[in-house]
């Protein structure tokens, strides 16, 4: 964390300090310039976002781009996707989101933060400019498909761009891989959980190459976008999908053995551990086919049996019920 003049010394009366040179050695004047320069090198490249690449214009990324635009004001983001309904749902969301925000600032009393000609929803990378400082990607938890686009957000970046993924399980070292080795110091995992305007938590994921300029770019954005940030190393599934795929594949596993109903099994959860949510219904929130992925990438690198997808949620997966956005996963939702 880089430190401020105002902590080095702010502890320090003036009577106690007595004449400068006796206070302050060469070696002590070397160090403190250099963590100044540092500090005020990752204040400046935090302030220069000013060109955001948000790839899937889906709930997830159509979410983070918003936030994104809201938090900083000076800043053009553009979101992409290549389906036209889903891009035809984002600007949807971006106009109700919008109106939304607008009516309880003003009723809080603070100034608005307008979206408007600084949110852009864009049909592909052929769109898309060049130079971008910050890029994220959004899209199915297929490893493939995210290499494939950060070799994309590699030919639109500049030296200190920052490349990000929002995958909840991949390894964000072999997304790295994807673009050039003198830029792989520049990648992390960024978490976000859904839905991005509401959830607070923002998990950083870091490799073994990420400098700490990038780490520092992406703590400060955390907080830009007042989200709370928690930094984890690069391993399959962080902390967060780790622990909470266990929970949801439990619970499933609980439901194919008849032990209690789904609705039953929820309000166990609620009530006996305080959870705003139970695992069932999470699960069909996040969508079924996700969590199938997730705990499938765990089982796979783990060769655990406890992150073993359970026949349930495969057959749900298989049977297109997957949840809210499906109309029916372990619940039935209304149209």
């Amino acid at each position: 964390m880089p430190f401020h003049t105002s902590e080095l010394i702010g502890s320090v009366s003036d009577s106690q300090r007595g004449p400068i040179e006796n206070r302050v050695s060469p070696q002590m004047s070397i160090g403190l310039c250099r963590m100044l320069r540092q500090d005020s090198a990752q204040v400046a490249e935090s302030a220069s976002l000013q060109k955001i690449l948000i790839a899937g214009g889906g709930a997830m990324g159509a979410g983070i781009g918003y936030i994104f635009a809201r938090a900083y004001p000076e800043a053009q983001v553009d979101v992409m996707d290549t389906n036209e309904k889903v891009r035809a749902q984002a600007a949807e969301n971006f106009e109700k989101w919008s109106a939304k925000d607008k009516e309880r600032d003003e009723k809080a009393g603070k100034p608005f933060v307008s979206i408007e000609g600084r949110l852009n929803i864009l049909g592909g990378f052929g769109k898309a400019q060049l130079q971008y400082d910050l890029m994220l990607e959004a899209v199915t938890e297929n490893i493939e498909l995210k290499k494939k686009i950060f070799a994309e957000f590699d030919l639109r970046a500049h030296d200190t761009s920052l490349f990000a993924s929002n995958t909840s399980s991949l390894s964000i070292t072999a997304l790295s891989a994807a673009v050039n080795p003198k830029r792989q110091g520049r990648v992390v995992g960024l978490h976000f959980f859904n839905p991005p305007r509401v959830m607070k938590l923002l998990e950083i994921i870091t490799t073994e190459a990420t400098e700490p300029s990038a780490l520092a770019l992406a703590r400060e954005l955390a907080i830009r976008l007042e989200k709370t940030p928690v930094i984890c190393k690069d391993a399959p599934g962080f902390i967060t999908s780790r622990l909470g795929i266990v929970l949801m594949n439990e619970a499933i596993f609980a439901l194919q053995e008849g032990l209690m109903s789904a609705e039953d099994i929820d309000t166990s959860m609620k009530l006996g551990y305080n959870f705003p949510m139970g695992p069932l219904q999470l699960a069909d929130f996040i969508g079924l086919d996700v969590v199938f992925a997730v705990t499938q990438t765990l089982y796979e690198n783990y060769q655990d049996p406890k992150y073993r997808p359970c026949m349930l949620l495969r057959k749900k997966v298989e049977a297109g019920h997957l949840g809210q956005k499906s109309g029916r996963g372990f619940y039935v939702y209304g149209s």
